[in-house]
């Protein structure tokens, strides 16, 4: 039996982005979960640690369009399926994405102060969709959508496919399903059946980044959701304390002079 991850489903969210997600001279307010899985009796986000698997992250917080519960502490080889259609979705991942039909949605917004012009962070998605030729039709979706705040402006999706456009779900990063489809994006797909979650499969690590203003109120919205039902649920894992500002301090150099400004 594999080692698994733990994940705690008993931290509020003000305390998951307070002391778990945000560092590096970011500061962020008014945290609040607008949906998740409470209408089901269900809990779908959490904190998670890597324990003794050897899952990519020491630790950080996970949201889910399912129960949180279930996605670690102890191996399930059954399909991971939580919630029902009472439990609806957040329509800002729709118009970000521009699809439709989603459901089993987890939301976890704020707003944050950078003192800097570039924030970023780590996170890896996971899925139940990853089975059979699932990739290559089913993509539940997973959204990371930032603004100004006080502003019309229409939300920008920072979790895209390095280098692209494209959103990050299972059509866009997967190997290729003989028969079915082609590889898509295969370089930045981790594998089938790893352990250390009760997912089907997952990406590597991967890196979402915003330019920004510094020192201007923006907001964002860390959205995942289920897509057409509410079978195969699926997960995005946010580094702990990765959230945090990039300063470009510009290229190295050499120099033999005995003073440098």
């Amino acid at each position: 039996f594999s080692q698994q991850i733990s994940v705690d489903d008993s931290i509020s969210p003000e305390d998951l982005i307070q002391q778990h997600l945000v560092a590096g001279c970011v500061e962020a307010s008014n945290v609040t979960s607008p949906i998740n899985g409470s209408i089901n009796n269900i809990t779908s986000y959490g904190y998670f640690e890597k324990a003794n698997s050897n899952f990519p992250f020491q630790n950080g917080i996970v949201l889910t369009s399912g129960m949180a519960s279930k996605i670690g502490n102890t191996e399930d080889s059954s399909i991971i399926t939580s919630g029902n259609y009472d439990w609806s979705t957040d329509p800002a991942i729709e118009d970000a994405l521009g699809i439709n039909n989603t459901l089993n949605a987890t939301t976890i917004q704020f707003q944050f102060v950078s003192i800097t012009d570039r924030i970023e962070f780590n996170y890896i998605h996971a899925s139940e969709e990853y089975y059979a030729n699932f990739p290559c039709a089913f993509s539940d979706g997973f959204a990371f959508l930032i603004k100004k705040a006080g502003t019309n402006d229409p939300y920008q999706n920072i979790a895209i496919v390095p280098n692209t456009n494209t959103p990050v779900n299972t059509t866009t990063i997967r190997p290729e399903i003989t028969g079915f489809c082609e590889a898509s994006n295969e370089e930045y797909f981790a594998g089938f059946n790893l352990g250390d979650t009760n997912f089907n499969g997952r990406t590597e690590v991967l890196t979402a980044v915003a330019d920004i203003k510094p020192y201007v109120l923006y907001d964002i919205k860390l959205i995942v959701s289920d897509q057409n039902d509410t079978n195969y649920d699926t997960a995005v894992f946010i580094e702990g304390n990765s959230f945090g500002s990039v300063i470009d301090l510009g290229d190295d150099f050499q120099t033999c002079a005995s003073q440098v400004v």
